[in-house]
């Protein structure tokens, strides 16, 4: 067993999300093992309090050429014998290979030359997590749970008592949905029309409560967004990433855009459905009863297409099969009154 052991997945914050099960499966089948992770400073916001980590290691952009030096000398000074490179990307090549770590993974690429050992990938697309897995079980282990880990605790609750506290309706609605709208790229944001659309309808058919989220920058275009609704809408009030996750593990279904907050759903809400578009939906999104995906072009050929070519009939439709699982978890949401921390969340079975 090894006994000291570096994760890279240098970005982005979905990403870092993703492999945050390899990580806990990692450390439960090798309890003994020290596992750092390295990545963007950002990806601090998703992995403080990680139980399953032993340090966080960030690199700094905008270092000297001697700060970076001391990084990689810090690096190969820890003595790792495995790393495992999520990214393989040229950056976390040479951190992988600076380390000096008899063995290093990665999948295959150009840099394979830079790796002792390159793991097979599938041919065919698989959700990221499970890929990922692919590491561990080339290493002899057997993970299991799907479950993303993002902690938080009883500091993040700001925003959502504000939203219980100033809004009864909110407080007593029978089911809580939330809309994430945004993308940081143009072609991956369905129409908000049509978000406004399957909003108001929300509201109407299934007596829910909408809540609309938005991060740095967005709350212009959220606002934007909601005044093609017809219905009694909310915004969420500004929120840091984890106050983010606490809202969401005290909704009941989520609908949104492939983004970041889409993950942070997968990992603390109830239900959710993504919508793709240039990305593939069996890649991002686990697929089971209570979190689930459309594929935008699925019959076209690559099986993917630009996401405005959804109709809202196929939203509606997917929401409509997956009604009986939210009515479930808004009643246990209900039952169990106010989640207070990462702990309380449900598996996502």
């Amino acid at each position: 067993m090894p006994q000291k052991i570096l994760l890279v997945q240098l970005r982005q914050l979905g990403d870092i999300i993703l492999t945050t099960p390899s990580l806990r499966e990692m450390k439960k089948l090798w309890p003994d093992a020290t596992i750092d992770f390295l990545c963007h400073p950002m990806g601090k916001l998703i992995l403080q309090d990680n139980p399953y980590v032993n340090s966080i290691l960030t690199y700094d952009l905008d270092a000297s050429w001697m700060e970076q030096l001391r990084f990689v000398q810090n690096l190969r000074a820890r003595g790792y014998d495995l790393v495992l490179d999520f990214m393989y990307n040229p950056r976390s090549a040479f951190y992988s290979r600076a380390t000096g770590a008899p063995k290093r993974l990665a999948f295959p690429s150009r840099r394979a030359f830079l790796y002792t050992d390159i793991v097979p990938q599938n041919p065919e697309v698989e959700y990221i997590v499970r890929e990922k897995f692919r590491y561990l079980e080339y290493l002899g282990l057997k993970p299991t749970d799907l479950t993303l880990d993002l902690p938080w605790d009883e500091t993040h609750l700001k925003a959502i008592k504000q939203l219980i506290e100033t809004h009864v309706h909110f407080r007593d609605a029978p089911v809580r949905a939330v809309i994430s709208c945004t993308h940081r790229r143009e072609e991956r944001q369905w129409p908000v029309e049509r978000y406004a659309e399957i909003a108001d309808r929300l509201v109407r058919e299934k007596n829910a409560t909408v809540v609309w989220i938005w991060g740095p920058g967005e709350e212009d275009f959220v606002k934007h967004a909601m005044t093609h609704c017809k219905e009694p809408m909310l915004l969420s009030p500004a929120t840091a990433f984890r106050e983010l996750a606490a809202i969401l593990a005290n909704c009941d279904f989520f609908i949104g855009n492939s983004n970041g907050p889409s993950h942070v759903a997968v990992a603390n809400s109830g239900s959710s459905l993504q919508l793709h578009g240039t990305t593939y939906a069996r890649g991002w999104c686990p697929d089971n009863e209570r979190h689930r995906s459309i594929q935008a072009g699925a019959g076209m050929p690559g099986g993917l297409g630009p996401i405005n070519l959804i109709p809202s009939a196929d939203v509606w439709h997917a929401l409509d099969v997956m009604w009986p699982v939210v009515i479930k978890v808004a009643a246990k949401r209900r039952m169990s009154g106010m989640k207070l921390n990462w702990t309380q969340r449900d598996r996502n079975d």
